[in-house]
């Protein structure tokens, strides 16, 4: 009967190992502990002497010009900053890490990029401009790509799931001038950006750059350093 007993148990193990060998592998794992980034961590005081700089030398430079150009005679608020709850962050890295991984590419660095949602209450496409003239940030994923880092985005070319740097012209045949750790099959570099392209049109193509984050111009209150009205 005891036999019987450990083999029923020996039995189960086994089921449950052959389970868990066939499930799909995860695309993104928490990196192990190593302590803060090695020289990317300042000081609160050398943040608030950032933050003051830019109070004095560039929010009144935008905030003159804003006010020049607005026919109602409203006062603009220059933003301040930019916000994503950790939870989006963390499905970011895990997305693009996803994206990359069946391009079969390694992603370089992520590039935060300044920019300004337009005067307009929809983009060209019919989309909803959420903040009207505000101050924002887009962040671009890199690859590797002959010798530089490149932003990207992704396509199905004649089958073969690709990465295609956003910035450049032309149209590269299949493995022309590419190495290893950089991306192979055809290779469209789309300037940034053509409006013929894919990309911008979104047929076919797959974005991996976040935008859309709650931006705020200094809270009434006064936000972490200060600013406020």
């Amino acid at each position: 009967m005891k036999t019987q007993t450990a083999q029923r148990f020996l039995f189960l193990i086994c089921i449950n190992l052959m389970f868990f060998s066939c499930q799909e592998p995860t695309t993104h794992t928490e990196p192990p502990y190593e302590g803060p980034p090695k020289d990317n961590i300042i000081t609160v005081e050398r943040a608030r002497e950032m933050y003051d700089a830019y109070a004095q030398r560039r929010v009144p430079i935008i905030q003159k010009y804003e006010d020049s150009i607005t026919a109602d005679g409203s006062k603009f608020t220059p933003t301040r900053y930019a916000e994503y709850d950790l939870a989006t962050i963390k499905q970011y890295i895990a997305y693009i890490e996803y994206e990359a991984k069946k391009a079969e590419i390694d992603i370089q660095t992520l590039r935060f990029y300044l920019s300004n949602y337009p005067n307009s209450d929809k983009f060209p496409n019919g989309d909803a401009v959420k903040y009207p003239r505000r101050n924002s940030l887009f962040v671009v994923p890199t690859m590797a790509y002959d010798g530089k880092n490149v932003g990207f985005y992704l396509e199905d070319i004649d089958g073969v799931y690709t990465a295609v740097p956003i910035n450049g012209n032309g149209l590269r045949d299949k493995g022309e001038n590419t190495t290893p750790n950089e991306p192979q099959g055809s290779v469209n570099e789309a300037g940034f950006f053509i409006s013929t392209n894919a990309a911008t049109q979104g047929m076919g193509a797959t974005s991996v750059i976040l935008n859309d984050s709650s931006i705020t111009p200094p809270p009434a209150n006064g936000d972490d350093f200060g600013g406020g009205n």
